[in-house]
């Protein structure tokens, strides 16, 4: 996308059909989960318009009934895999509460990609695992009480000295406003920005190693990529 994406606001139904990009199975390449198999439900449409985002979420016009959503995650998930990551695009643009309930319900544990800036009301479990990447300078209020992880993207030009966090928005115009910070207690991933540049991307990998060792925080990769699967 690139920041070329249409900015899609929440739009919330019963929940009872979604707008789905795709259904796979694969290895989760990031995060507190990097190297789990995994059904990953890419939802459509995304609230931001991040400059570096390279995933395609607006191609499909697939809106299954949650039936047929969970039918073809049954159809995507070998018998051993019992973790599914929602992603996006932003899944909180829609009503994504009846698929986490019914997922959680068959005993299936459920990773949320999310950036931060919009809520719905889930239920609790300790199956349930939120990994918010903030994008923008805040956070929903009743999404910080249940992130269990967070993941910040870094541009070695673009970050604070004082904690190592992005210094500039995400959003297309790239502009100096400072990505909203976790909680003090918040478990705290970096990955370097994928430029497609190899010499940037270099200098951003060895400025989120600085970072992970100065600061404590995890780093992780983008490993998908690096293994070429989805």
């Amino acid at each position: 996308m690139l920041g070329k994406n249409p900015v899609r606001p929440q739009q919330l139904n019963d929940g009872q059909s979604l707008w789905i990009q795709s259904v796979f199975y694969t290895l989760q390449g990031e995060g507190p989960f990097i190297g789990k198999p995994a059904v990953f439900v890419r939802l459509s449409g995304c609230n931001l318009k991040c400059f570096w985002c390279d995933t395609d979420f607006e191609s499909s016009t697939w809106q299954p009934s949650l039936n047929e959503l969970l039918a073809d995650i049954e159809i995507k998930r070998p018998e051993h895999c019992k973790f599914i990551v929602i992603t996006g695009g932003e899944p909180f643009r829609q009503n994504i509460a009846p698929l986490v309930e019914s997922l959680l319900n068959s005993g299936l544990t459920v990773q949320i990609e999310t950036n931060g800036t919009l809520w719905v009301d889930l239920p609790v479990s300790k199956n349930l695992h939120i990994v918010c990447s903030p994008k923008a300078n805040f956070i929903h209020e009743k999404l910080l009480p249940r992130i269990t992880t967070y993941k910040y993207v870094l541009d070695a030009d673009s970050i604070d000295p004082t904690d190592g966090l992005p210094n500039k928005s995400t959003q297309k115009m790239h502009t100096a406003v400072q990505i909203a910070r976790p909680p003090e207690d918040g478990e705290i991933f970096v990955m370097p920005i994928d430029s497609g540049d190899g010499k940037r991307n270099e200098d951003n990998k060895r400025a989120c190693v600085d970072v992970a060792m100065k600061h404590g925080y995890r780093m992780t990769l983008q490993s998908h990529k690096l293994l070429n699967i989805d």
